[in-house]
C-alpha cells in the first residue's frame, strides 16, 4: 500500500479540479417557476434588448416625414404587454406602473389606435403625431379586470390577442368578457388556437392553429378577426402564407422596433414593455 501513496494524492487533486470545472449550477429564472403558457414567451424575448428600439430608415419613403412639418409621424410604436399585475417575471407589469405609463401617454399628448387602424394610417402615409398602439398577448383576465379599466380612464383603445382554446380557463378572459370588450370598440385578434411554436409545427397543425382560431373567434364574437400574433414570435415561410390566405390583414412579431409603412404587414415589430422598466426608459422607447 505504501508504494502507491505517492500516486494517490496527485490523483485526488486531479479529480477534484475536474469536478470543480464541470459542475456549474444553472440558476432558475428569477428564482421562480415560469407558468407553462409563458415559458416560450420568456425564452423568445431577448433579455439584453437595448433600451431604445432601432429607428426605421426614413430616406426611402418620401411620403412620410420624420421632421413632422405637417404634424405627422413616420412610424408608430406598438407596445407589447402580457399580464398586468405582480408576478414572477418581466411579463408582468404591476398595475400601478401600468397606470403611470398610461398617465404619461395621456399627459404627453399620445392617442391610441388599434393595430388594424394603425395599418390603415401606415398604408396612407398620413400618420398623426404621437399615434401609439397598445397590444396584449395571450388573453389574461387581467386585461379585463386591470388593464382595460385604466385604459378607459384615459380614453384609450387597444388590441388583445387571444388564444382561442384558453378562453374560459382559469386566469384567462371569458367569452362574455371578450364580447363586452369587442362591443366597446377594443380589437380582438388571434394568438392561435393552442399557443404552439408555429415554426416547428407541421403544415396541417399550422393550418388548424391559424384558420381554426379565426373561425372560433369569429363565431363567438360575431365580427371579422383581422389581426394575428405569432405565438412566441415563431414562424416560417408557410406560416406567413397561411396567415395571409386565412384572411388576416396583419401579424405582429416579438421583433423589437417601430411599425412603419415599409414593413411587411405580416412581420410587424413591436416595443416590449417589461415589468422592470423605468418611466424614463419607457418614455425613451416610444420617442420617434
Amino acid at each position: 500500500m505504501k508504494k502507491y501513496l505517492p500516486y494517490i494524492f496527485p490523483l485526488v487533486f486531479i479529480v477534484g479540479v475536474f469536478l470543480c470545472l464541470n459542475f456549474v449550477p444553472v440558476p432558475s429564472q428569477n428564482g421562480q417557476t415560469v407558468p407553462d403558457a409563458q415559458i416560450s414567451n420568456v425564452v423568445s424575448q431577448n433579455p439584453t434588448t437595448p433600451s431604445e428600439p432601432t429607428k426605421p430608415d426614413q430616406s426611402a419613403n418620401s411620403s412620410v416625414s420624420a421632421t413632422n412639418p405637417k404634424g405627422t409621424a413616420y412610424a408608430i410604436p406598438i407596445l407589447m404587454y402580457h399580464e398586468i399585475g405582480n408576478g414572477p417575471n418581466s411579463l408582468y407589469v404591476p398595475e400601478d406602473k401600468f397606470r403611470t405609463q398610461m398617465d404619461y401617454l395621456y399627459k404627453s399628448g399620445y392617442h391610441t389606435v388599434t393595430v388594424s387602424q394603425a395599418l390603415e394610417l401606415l398604408a396612407s402615409g398620413k400618420i398623426p403625431a404621437k399615434t401609439i398602439v397598445l397590444t396584449f398577448d395571450d388573453g389574461y383576465v387581467s386585461c379585463y379586470t386591470k388593464a382595460w379599466p385604466i385604459m378607459k380612464e384615459f380614453g384609450f383603445t387597444g388590441t388583445f390577442y387571444v388564444v382561442s382554446s384558453f378562453s374560459d380557463r382559469y386566469n384567462y378572459l371569458t367569452w362574455e368578457q371578450l364580447r363586452t370588450m369587442q362591443e366597446a370598440g377594443l380589437e380582438i385578434g388571434s394568438h392561435s388556437q393552442h399557443h404552439p411554436s408555429l415554426k416547428t409545427s407541421s403544415a396541417s397543425i399550422q393550418s388548424e392553429e391559424i384558420l381554426g382560431s379565426k373561425k372560433i373567434l369569429e363565431e363567438k364574437l360575431g365580427v371579422p378577426i383581422k389581426a394575428f400574433c405569432y405565438p412566441i414570435g415563431a414562424y416560417n415561410d408557410n406560416t406567413l402564407k397561411l396567415v395571409k390566405e386565412a384572411g388576416y390583414t396583419s401579424a405582429v412579431t416579438v421583433a423589437y422596433g417601430y411599425a412603419n409603412s415599409k414593413n411587411n404587414f405580416f412581420l410587424i415589430p413591436r416595443v416590449r414593455v417589461p415589468g422592470w422598466i423605468t418611466l424614463d426608459n419607457f418614455a425613451k422607447n416610444i420617442q420617434l
